[in-house]
C-alpha cells in the first residue's frame, strides 16, 4: 500500500454514535467535503475515476441502489434532470 491508501484507512476506525439524524448529518458533512475535494482535482480522468470509485463504494452489492444509480445516470446523460415535467 502506498501513503495515499494508508491515509484513507486511518479514518475508518472512527465510529459515529447517536441517532439516525446525527449519522445523516455526518454523512452530509463528509459527502460535501468529498465533493469539494473532487472539484479541486485538475485531471478529468482522475476526477472521473474517483467519481466512479465513490459510486461503486456507495452502491456495493445492493441491487436496488445499482438500479437507482443507473437510472439517475441515464437521466443525467439524456438531460432529463432539468425537465420538470419528466418523471423518472
Amino acid at each position: 500500500m502506498d501513503e495515499f491508501e494508508y491515509a484513507i484507512f486511518e479514518d475508518e476506525e472512527e465510529e459515529i454514535e447517536g441517532e439516525d439524524d446525527v449519522k445523516l448529518a455526518e454523512i452530509y458533512k463528509l459527502a460535501s467535503k468529498l465533493l469539494k475535494l473532487l472539484d479541486e482535482i485538475k485531471s478529468f480522468e482522475l476526477k472521473e475515476s474517483a467519481s466512479l470509485m465513490l459510486i461503486k463504494e456507495i452502491v456495493g452489492e445492493d441491487k436496488v441502489l445499482v438500479g437507482l444509480a443507473t437510472k439517475m445516470l441515464q437521466d443525467m446523460s439524456y438531460g432529463f434532470e432539468d425537465d420538470e415535467s419528466y418523471v423518472s
